[in-house]
């Protein structure tokens, strides 16, 4: 098979240069229109960050996201209106094509001009009939405007706007110097302060920014001193945890002032709060307020340690029960109602004063501590818990207590029971002796006083170790003692117990033994004698007498009335 032969024709410089010029105004306009776009862009960009940097001041974080967010948006608008344009520059066919559709006289000449001008062609096409279609639309394109289809509104659009903007920017720019230079460097991620008309130094809160339900507290609003304008009053809202909406309070400047100040006090908290403040354009950051409960009594546990002397065991107290052994100790385990760092126990006196013993802690929420109870004036006791905070428990509840003293023994002399007993110089005198105490008695002594009034001490020693109740007999020997005849000695017995630190003495009615010769001695002894019998006979006589008056009582009332004799018998 034989293939045609392939003929080359000339080029047509006109329609080429004619074609190209619209193809340059196009990518002209173009960029033009993407130059206007980022001039716009970039006003409305950095004019509208620096606005909202201005109302909120906002952080160098948020900052920097929003200076790359401003990037992001002009090479979006970079690539749109100026990237593709350059990289997607139509061919002279393409130009032709749309020549064409905006100057339809051509009727495809144009086109095919294009197609054919510098092109190969079959050996079927004739070279006369290209060169006649060149010449043709050559003539015809001469008179007419190929970049006058390309149309500039856009870009004129574009670049008034961006004018318009970039000379109300500048201007704008200029007049809130130096404000706008400060804002403009801050876009650029400048550390300055956001420029106001107001300034505020400092949002305090007094006592400090934990609060203990129930206390008050107070919100102190400092302008700095290079504030442009001080206004008489600020506005402090306060937004409660469990509120829809803060509350506002509008706060007049505290008289005479320098730097201004704004006081607000606030009574009673019960909740945690954020404080934010307004005065004029200045914005205060948001300060949070913690409220948190103050430390109590949640349960509390009593243990009594009676002293050692006593023997007896620790017993568990109620708090309604609180009668206490002077000299023991009363172990104290308090359960609080959050952690705490300790406390402390504060035991009252009837005089007045106060002793306090600081609690250990044995646990997160657990303290304890052993009271000493020696004193018999103390009336009760107080705890006081501290938390992590520095707060204290208040109100706290006084537990009362009873002390109860250790009595000194009971000692009585049940024989001899005479005031007075006659002795002789060889008397062996027995005494029975009658004693007791609440935890045991601990020594008997027989104290006498001699011839020269001196008092002198026998230890009794029972055979047995003396509880809390006992009776001892006991054999004075008199006769170890030669008194002489005549003399009167005064006896007593004297009871310790092991009662700590100091031993109660608990002592017996006096007695006294008169030594008296023995004839005296048989004298005293018939006396009693006598006395004791006609004590009987006595004591037979009145009984007898006893006896008939109450039979005739008997008598008498057996008898009703009207039943004697009467006188016509």
């Amino acid at each position: 098979m034989v293939l045609p032969e392939m003929s080359t024709t000339k080029s047509s410089t006109l329609l080429t240069a004619k074609l190209a010029g619209v193809r340059g105004k196009r990518l002209g306009l173009a960029l033009g229109t993407g130059v206007a776009w980022l001039a716009v862009a970039s006003v409305i960009l950095l004019s509208g960050g620096m606005m909202v940097d201005w109302k909120w001041e906002l952080k160098p974080g948020e900052r920097q996201a929003l200076l790359v967010i401003d990037a992001l948006v002009l090479l979006i608008i970079a690539a749109r209106h100026i990237a593709s344009p350059l990289l997607g520059q139509a061919d002279d066919e393409a130009v032709a094509l749309q020549v064409e559709q905006a100057r339809p006289e051509f009727r495809s000449r144009l086109i095919a001009s294009t197609q054919l001008s510098g092109g190969q062609i079959s050996a079927g096409t004739s070279k006369d009939f290209v060169a006649a279609l060149l010449n043709e639309t050559e003539t015809m394109a001469r008179s007419v405007n190929f970049k006058a289809i390309v149309p500039g509104d856009a870009c004129a659009v574009a670049t008034v706007l961006a004018l318009l903007l970039g000379g109300l920017g500048g201007l704008a720019f200029d007049r809130f110097q130096p404000d706008t230079g400060v804002l403009l460097r801050r876009a650029f991620l400048s550390n300055e302060a956001v420029p106001r008309f107001t300034h505020i130094e400092s949002v305090r809160v007094y006592p400090q920014s934990t609060l203990a339900r129930g206390d008050d507290v107070e919100i102190v609003v400092t302008l700095k001193p290079n504030s442009r304008v001080n206004p008489n009053t600020a506005t402090i809202n306060i937004e409660y945890d469990n509120a829809d909406r803060a509350v506002p309070y509008t706060v007049e400047r505290v008289a005479a002032s320098v730097p201004y100040e704004y006081r607000l006090k606030l009574e009673n908290m019960r909740e945690s709060f954020k404080v934010n403040v307004r005065v004029n354009d200045a914005r205060a950051e948001e300060k949070k307020v913690t409220v948190v409960p103050r430390p109590a009594v949640r349960a509390i546990e009593f243990r009594q340690d009676y002293p050692s002397y006593t023997g007896l065991p620790s017993l568990d107290r109620r708090r309604g029960d609180l009668v206490l052994l002077v000299g023991g100790k009363l172990l104290i385990k308090v359960e609080a109602n959050k952690p705490v760092v300790g406390g402390r126990v504060t035991v009252f006196h009837a005089s007045g004063k106060t002793t306090e013993y600081s609690l250990e802690k044995t646990g997160e929420d657990e303290l304890r501590r052993s009271v000493p109870m020696r004193e018999l004036g103390i009336t009760g006791f107080s705890v006081k818990l501290l938390d992590e905070n520095g707060f204290d428990s208040r109100d706290e509840a006084v537990y009362r207590v009873t002390m109860m003293p250790d009595k000194p023994p009971v000692v009585r002399v049940l024989r001899p029971v005479r005031k007075e007993e006659k002795v002789t110089q060889r008397a062996l005198l027995p005494i029975m002796i009658s004693v007791k105490d609440d935890f045991g008695v601990d020594t008997l002594t027989l104290k006498y006083t001699d011839i020269t009034g001196s008092v002198r001490s026998i230890p009794i020693r029972p055979e047995k170790k003396l509880g809390s109740k006992a009776r001892v007999d006991y054999e004075w020997r008199i006769i170890d003692l030669k008194p002489k005849t005549g003399v009167q000695m005064e006896y007593w017995i004297e009871a310790t117990d092991s009662c700590a630190p100091r031993a109660g003495v608990g002592q017996s009615r006096k007695l006294l033994a008169a030594v008296v010769t023995d004839d005296e001695k048989r004298q005293d002894l018939q006396n009693r004698a006598t006395d004791s019998i006609t004590g009987v006979n006595e004591t037979a006589e009145n009984q007898e007498k006893l006896n008939r008056e109450l039979g005739e009582i008997i008598r008498a009332r057996a008898v009703p009335k009207g039943s004697g004799p009467t006188g016509n018998e």
